[in-house]
C-alpha cells in the first residue's frame, strides 16, 4: 500500500531548508567536534549520540559547501562561535543557528578554495567532513565527463555591439555552453513581444539582472531558473525583431537584424532564426511552457478529416474561434462561483485570482470543450471580466477595473514550470575527442532509449547499466536507472543504489534523493528513508511529489502530526487538492480528533471537487457518526 501511494505521487519532474517538525522525535546531541589539519588536508568529525538528520547543499561565488543539521544540541564544552578550524589558505568555516525554523537547524558553511574538493559522509552517529586537494585533471577537463557543481560554466558579462544594420549580443562564459533553447512570447495590448534563451547548468552570480540596450531590443533581463538561467529579450516595439542565435566557439551569440526585409521581400532564414510573425497565441497565457506542452494540450492528431469526423470538425471550429486549450467536461449544479474557479485551477494549473465581489452560483453542463471556452461562457453569463498575464488569470466584475502591478513581470513572467522540464533526459555530448568508452556508451544509450520508448523496460535497464559501467560520470544515466527500477520494474534495492550513485555526482539532486527515500521506505529502512525524504523537499518550493510521498511515509509510520504539517506545506505552495483534503481528514480521524476531521470533511463537500459516490457515502457516514 505504501509503495502504491508513493508511486502515484512520483509521476512528474535549490536552496536547502529544514523541514518543519522533521526531527522533533530525535534530538541529535553533539558530544564533541574534532578537527585535524595535516598540511593541505582537513578532517573534521561531528560526533553525536544518535543518527543525525542532515542535508548537504552548495553555494557559489565563492564556492561553499553547506551542512545543515536538524534539531542539534551541543555539549556545554562546545562553543560554535570559537575557531573550530585552524587558520589555513584553503578552507574556512562559519557556523550559525537558524532558530526560526521548526525544528531549529545548525548550519556549518565551509568556504573551499578551487584547489580543493570536499566529501561529507555519515559513519553511524558521526558526520565526517574531509577537504583535500583536487585531482589535477578535474571532471570538467576530462572529455565526456559531467562537470562537478563547482565547475559549471559562469557567464561573467553580456557584451553588446551595435551598428546601423545589426545588434550583436555575446554571452561571455568561462567554459563552452553545453545546452540552450530559445523561444518567443507573443505580445498583447499591455506587453511587447519577447524572445528568451534558456541555458542549463550555468552560474550567473556575476551578472546584473537587467541590461538596457535601446535598439530593436529594449532590454535584456536575467533570471535564475533552477540550476540554469533565462535571458529575456524585450522588444522595443509591438513587433518582434528578426534574430539568429548561434554558437561561436562555445559562446552564445544573438544577432538582431535592425533593418528587416520590407513587406513583400523574402529574407533567408537560418537554422536558429525566428520569424517576427506572432507565434501560437497559447503562449500569451502559458508564458513559460514549451512547444511540447502546447502539442500535448492542444488538439489530438487524427487521420480522419473534418468532413468525415464530426468530432474533428468541432475541434476545428474551436480552433478557428481561438480556443485551443485542454478539453474538459463539466457538470455544475447550483455551485458557488468561487468553487467553480477553484476547479478550473485543477484543470489548467494556471493561477486564478477571483475578486471578493464575485458572488452567486451557477448551473452548467458542457461536454468535451476547451477549458478557456467554458471559462468565457461563465464570465459572459455572470457579467465578469477576465484578464490573463504571466500564467495568472484575474476574474472580477465587469464594472470594476484592475491594474497589474508595475513590476509583476519580474516575479511571474519568467518562472519555469517544473513539470515541463525533462528531468531524466540523457545529455549525450558530441565531440571528436571523446574516449572510446564514452563513444561506446553513446551507441548503447541510443539502443537503450529506443527500448525505453517502446516500454521494454527490462531490456532498457540492462542497456543503461552497460552504458553506465562505461560512463560512470554521467549522472543522467544513473538518474534514469533509478527511475526505471523504482517506477517501472519495482526493484527497490537497485533503485536506491542508482539514486545514491546520482547523489555522489550531484549532491543537490533532490529528485534522486526522492527515489532513494521511496525505495528505502518500501524496504522498511525507515531511518535511511527519513534522511533522503528530508533532502528531497529541500527545494524552494519543494517538489509536489516529494511532499506527498513524505506525508504518506509519515502517516504510515505513525508520525501523523508531521504528515499534517507536510500537507499544510503542500497547500501553501500549490493550493489544496481533493487528495490533500482527503488525506488530512483521514489523519485527523486516526488521531481521534473528530472535530477537525468533520471540519475537513465539510470543507471537502463544499469544495466543488467531483467526489466519487462511495467517497461521498463514506464522508456522510463519518459525519453522522460524530457527535459534532
Amino acid at each position: 500500500m505504501l509503495s502504491l501511494l508513493l508511486f502515484l505521487a512520483a509521476s512528474t519532474a535549490a536552496a536547502t531548508e529544514a523541514v518543519p517538525g522533521t526531527a522533533k522525535t530525535s534530538l541529535y546531541q553533539v558530544t564533541k567536534i574534532e578537527s585535524d589539519l595535516q598540511g593541505d588536508i582537513l578532517n573534521l568529525s561531528i560526533v553525536g549520540n544518535s543518527e543525525p538528520a542532515y542535508t548537504v547543499s552548495e553555494r557559489f561565488s565563492p564556492f561553499r559547501a553547506v551542512l545543515d543539521i536538524a534539531n542539534a544540541a551541543f555539549d556545554k564544552s562546545i562553543n560554535l562561535q570559537s575557531q573550530l578550524i585552524a587558520d589555513n589558505p584553503f578552507i574556512s568555516l562559519k557556523t550559525s543557528v537558524l532558530s526560526e525554523q521548526d525544528p531549529s537547524v545548525t548550519r556549518f558553511e565551509f568556504t573551499i578554495a578551487d584547489s580543493h574538493d570536499y566529501k561529507i559522509t555519515r559513519d553511524g552517529f558521526v558526520i565526517k567532513v574531509q577537504v583535500a586537494p583536487a585531482a589535477k585533471e578535474t571532471a570538467a577537463e576530462k572529455p565526456g565527463t559531467s562537470p562537478s557543481p563547482a565547475a559549471i560554466p559562469a557567464i561573467s558579462d553580456i557584451v553588446v555591439k551595435t551598428t546601423p544594420s545589426a545588434t550583436s549580443v555575446t554571452f561571455v562564459s568561462s567554459a563552452p555552453i553545453a545546452k540552450y533553447t530559445t523561444d518567443t512570447i507573443t505580445g498583447n495590448a499591455n506587453e511587447t513581444p519577447k524572445m528568451y534563451i534558456d541555458i542549463e547548468n550555468v552560474d550567473i552570480a556575476q551578472l546584473v539582472r537587467e541590461k538596457r540596450i535601446g535598439t530593436s531590443v529594449d532590454k535584456i533581463r536575467v533570471i535564475q531558473q533552477g540550476d540554469g538561467a533565462r535571458f529575456i529579450f524585450d522588444s522595443a516595439t509591438a513587433s518582434l525583431f528578426d534574430y539568429t542565435v548561434a554558437d561561436n566557439a562555445g559562446q552564445v551569440v544573438v544577432t538582431v537584424n535592425e533593418n528587416p526585409a520590407l513587406p513583400g521581400q523574402t529574407a533567408s532564414a537560418g537554422k536558429n532564426q525566428k520569424s517576427s510573425q506572432p507565434t501560437d497565441k497559447t503562449l500569451d497565457s502559458l508564458i513559460g511552457e514549451t512547444e511540447t506542452i502546447l502539442a500535448t494540450e492542444g488538439k489530438k492528431s487524427t487521420v480522419k478529416t473534418a468532413a468525415t469526423d464530426p468530432k474533428l470538425a468541432l475541434e476545428d471550429t474551436f480552433s478557428f474561434a481561438g480556443y485551443d486549450k485542454q478539453r474538459i467536461s463539466v457538470d455544475f449544479y447550483k455551485i458557488d462561483l468561487h468553487n467553480v474557479f477553484r476547479l478550473f485551477r485543477q484543470f489548467t494549473d494556471i493561477n486564478i485570482i477571483v475578486d471578493e465581489a464575485v458572488t452567486g452560483s451557477l448551473t452548467l453542463a458542457l461536454t468535451d470543450v476547451p477549458w478557456d471556452f467554458a471559462l468565457d461562457i461563465i464570465c459572459n453569463l455572470k457579467d465578469l471580466k477576465k484578464e490573463e498575464r504571466f500564467n495568472t488569470i484575474v476574474i472580477y466584475p465587469n464594472k470594476k477595473t484592475f491594474v497589474w502591478p508595475d513590476r509583476l513581470e519580474d516575479n511571474l513572467a519568467v518562472e519555469a514550470d517544473a513539470e515541463i522540464v525533462e528531468q531524466d533526459a540523457l545529455i549525450i555530448e558530441q565531440s571528436a575527442n571523446l574516449p572510446k568508452e564514452v563513444i561506446q556508451a553513446q551507441e548503447i544509450l541510443r539502443n537503450a532509449q529506443i527500448a525505453d520508448e517502446n516500454e521494454n523496460f527490462e531490456e532498457a535497464a540492462e542497456l543503461y547499466e552497460q552504458a553506465y559501467r562505461l560512463w560512470p560520470a554521467n549522472a543522467k544515466i544513473s538518474n534514469r536507472l533509478a527511475t526505471l527500477y523504482l517506477v517501472s520494474l519495482g526493484v527497490n534495492a537497485k533503485a536506491v543504489h542508482y539514486a545514491k550513485e546520482s547523489l555522489k555526482q550531484e549532491p543537490g539532486n533532490n529528485r534522486a534523493a526522492l527515489y532513494a527515500a521511496i525505495g528505502s521506505a518500501n524496504m522498511q529502512r525507515n531511518a535511511e528513508a527519513l534522511e533522503y525524504f528530508t533532502q528531497s523537499i529541500s527545494g524552494n518550493p519543494p517538489m509536489k511529489e516529494a511532499l506527498i510521498s513524505f506525508s504518506t511515509f509519515c502517516e504510515t509510520s505513525g508520525q501523523s502530526e508531521q504528515a499534517i504539517k507536510l500537507l499544510d506545506r503542500y497547500n501553501a505552495s500549490y493550493g489544496e487538492t481533493m487528495d490533500t483534503m482527503i488525506a488530512k481528514a483521514r489523519i485527523y480521524d486516526k488521531l481521534g480528533n473528530s472535530k477537525m476531521a468533520i471540519t475537513q470533511y465539510k470543507a471537502l463537500l463544499a469544495s466543488g471537487f467531483p467526489l466519487p459516490p462511495d467517497l461521498k457515502q463514506y464522508i456522510h457516514g463519518r459525519m453522522a457518526a460524530s457527535s459534532f
